[in-house]
C-alpha cells in the first residue's frame, strides 16, 4: 500500500469513526428529549392527582352525615339522612343486616329494593329500604332478648367507598300521646281576642282546659252559648253540620315551607282536617254540632325529625261553612270562638262559594299574631322541637294558607 492508498483508507476509517458518533449522539439527544416528555407528563398527573385526592380519597367524617331509622312496618325503612358536607352521597344499592351481639350478617334470600339513594351536598332525604323480598319480615320483627340489628351502607361517590353503620328495630312508631305539660286558658293564648269574648262566656276563656276534664266544661260552655244566644234576640246561624268536605289544591310548584325538605314532600306538611275545637281546646262554635274545617302545619317532635315529615301538628287556619241562603239574611250573626260576629263582617273572607254553601276564613277569630300563637301553643307543648328552621316553616304555611281559595269535592 503506497501512501496515497494509505492516507485514503485512513480518510475512509476517520469518516466512518464520525458517522457512527453523530449517529449515537443523535440516538442519545433523541432519548433524552423522550424522557423529559415523559417526566413532564408524570408531573402534570402528579399535579391532578394531588388536587383530585381530596375528592377520591377524602372520606367524610362522623359530624358530617347523620342517620335514623324508622320501621313503617312491612319490611320497609325509612332513613333519614342529614349530609351536612360538601360531597354528595350516593349509596350503593346493597346492604347488610346485622346483628349487634354477634357481628354476623342476616343473609338475605332475595333482592332488596331501594329509593332515595342520593342525597345533595348539605341536604338531607329519606332513604327506603325495602326489605320485604329478602328477608322473613315476621321473624325479623320478632324482639330481641339483649340484642338488636344494624345496617350497613356503603357510600360509593368515593374511590374506595366508605361504609356507615345504621342501627335499626323492627317495630312500627307508636304514635305518643301529646305531652301538655303546661295547659294555658284561651285568654292567655290570645289576650287582645279575649277582650272581645262575649261576657256571659268570658270565665270559660279565663280557665285552662284540662285534655283529661274538658268534656265536663263543654256541656256547661254549650249551655252557656245558647241561654246567650236566646237572650240576644239576634239571628244567630249555626254553620253547617255535617260540613262538606272542602279540599285545596297542592301548593304550586316552587312553594317551599321548609328548605330541609325536598320539594316534592312540601305539601305534606299541610293537614287539612274537621274539627271542633282549636289548639287549646276550647269550643270553635256555640254548639257540641259546630265544626271548622282546620289547617295545619306538621311540628317536629326531635330534630331528627326536620328532616322527614313526622310529628304532631299546630293549627294555622279555621274555616267555617254556611248555609248559602241563610247567609242572605241581613240581620244574621253566628258566634265563633266565643264573639257574636255579624256575618255581613265575614264577606272579605269568602274562601269557597255557591248556590248551597258559603265558606269564610275565621282564623282571626282565633288568633291574630302568629308569633304569638305559636309561643303560646309552645308553652304547653314540651314533647316538641322547635327551631328557627320550625317557626319559618309554621309562619311560611301560615301566611300560605291565608291566602288560599278552596273547592267542594263531590265524591
Amino acid at each position: 500500500m503506497n501512501a496515497m492508498q494509505l492516507q485514503d483508507a485512513i480518510g475512509e476509517i476517520r469518516d466512518c469513526y464520525i458517522l457512527a458518533a453523530h449517529s449515537e449522539q443523535n440516538k442519545a439527544h433523541t432519548n433524552s428529549k423522550k424522557w423529559i416528555a415523559v417526566f413532564i407528563a408524570a408531573a402534570i398527573m402528579a399535579l391532578i392527582f394531588a388536587a383530585c385526592a381530596p375528592i377520591l380519597f377524602n372520606s367524610l367524617s362522623g359530624d358530617d352525615l347523620s342517620l335514623n331509622a324508622t320501621y313503617q312496618g312491612n319490611g320497609i325503612v325509612e332513613i333519614a339522612v342529614v349530609n351536612k358536607s360538601d360531597k354528595i352521597l350516593h349509596f350503593q344499592e346493597s346492604v347488610k343486616l346485622k346483628r349487634w351481639s354477634t357481628d354476623q350478617e342476616v343473609l338475605a334470600k332475595g333482592k332488596v329494593r331501594f329509593s332515595g339513594t342520593k342525597i345533595p351536598a348539605h341536604g338531607s332525604g329519606i332513604m327506603t329500604i325495602d326489605l320485604s323480598n329478602a328477608y322473613d319480615v315476621t321473624e325479623l320483627e320478632v324482639p330481641l332478648s339483649s340484642d338488636s340489628y344494624y345496617f350497613v351502607l356503603t357510600n360509593n361517590n368515593f374511590l374506595f367507598g366508605q361504609d356507615w353503620i345504621c342501627s335499626v328495630d323492627f317495630f312500627e312508631k307508636q304514635d305518643e300521646e301529646p305531652v301538655y305539660s303546661n295547659p294555658i286558658s284561651s285568654s292567655e293564648a290570645s289576650s287582645a281576642l279575649a277582650q272581645k269574648v262575649e261576657p256571659d262566656l268570658q270565665r270559660f276563656f279565663d280557665t285552662p282546659i284540662d285534655p283529661q276534664t274538658r268534656r265536663e266544661l263543654y256541656s256547661e260552655y254549650y249551655e252557656a252559648c245558647a241561654e246567650l244566644v236566646q237572650n240576644s234576640g239576634k239571628n244567630v246561624i249555626h254553620p253547617v253540620s255535617p260540613a262538606p268536605c272542602l279540599l285545596c289544591d297542592d301548593p304550586p310548584e316552587g312553594t317551599i315551607f321548609d328548605s330541609n325538605l325536598p320539594e316534592n314532600v312540601q305539601y305534606q306538611l299541610i293537614g287539612l282536617q274537621k274539627s271542633s275545637v282549636d289548639d287549646f281546646f276550647f269550643p270553635v262554635g256555640a254548639a257540641r254540632e259546630d265544626t271548622a274545617i282546620v289547617f295545619s302545619v306538621v311540628v317536629p317532635q326531635s330534630q331528627v325529625d326536620c328532616y322527614r315529615v313526622q310529628g304532631d301538628a299546630i293549627r294555622i287556619g279555621y274555616v267555617m261553612v254556611y248555609d248559602a241562603q241563610q247567609c242572605q239574611a241581613a240581620d244574621a250573626y253566628t258566634l265563633i270562638h266565643g264573639q257574636l260576629v255579624p256575618i255581613n263582617d265575614l264577606a272579605q273572607h269568602i274562601v269557597y262559594e255557591d248556590s248551597q254553601y258559603i265558606a269564610y276564613n275565621v282564623t282571626d277569630y282565633f288568633f291574630t299574631d302568629i308569633d304569638a300563637h305559636i309561643a303560646a301553643f309552645q308553652s304547653q307543648r314540651s314533647d316538641l322541637f322547635f327551631n328557627d328552621d320550625v317557626y319559618s316553616r309554621i309562619k311560611n304555611a301560615y301566611w300560605y294558607v291565608q291566602r288560599v281559595q278552596m273547592y267542594l269535592y263531590n265524591q
